[in-house]
């Protein structure tokens, strides 16, 4: 049985972002006992860059793998991200100078994070 360039392209994604996510759980795991076992505060943080790098080159590869079609819906649903989240990170970044306390930058990346998966449903329900 051979396999298709787009199930290929699927496992050779699922494996690149797993290990990259793995990795990234256990640098977030190990920087929270580092103190406690006597690793280096920096060494997580070194754990972080090749799990962001794996799950960039996931999603590059799986956007460059993909025809016309499927590099539409996925631009689509990356504008439709930064349509909605720039414009939100920004009011909240103004309106901390007037009523909002401080918030972490997670709160801003949680933003971006809603728009792209609401960009995708979107892209996914037009193109159904």
């Amino acid at each position: 049985m051979t396999t298709s360039a787009r199930s290929r392209a699927n496992r050779s994604f699922a494996l690149r972002f797993v290990a990259g996510a793995v990795l990234y759980g256990l640098a977030l795991v190990l920087a929270g006992f580092s103190a406690d076992i006597g690793v280096p505060a920096w060494l997580p943080a070194l754990l972080v860059l090749p799990a962001v790098g794996l799950m960039a080159w996931a999603n590059i590869e799986m956007y460059r793998s993909g025809d016309e079609f499927e590099k539409r819906k996925i631009a689509e649903a990356i504008l439709l991200a930064f349509v909605i989240a720039t414009p939100l990170i920004l009011a909240v970044g103004v309106l901390q100078f007037y009523l909002l306390p401080e918030l972490n930058w997670i709160f801003a990346f949680s933003i971006l994070m809603l728009g792209w998966i609401a960009g995708t449903i979107v892209s996914a329900v037009r193109y159904r």
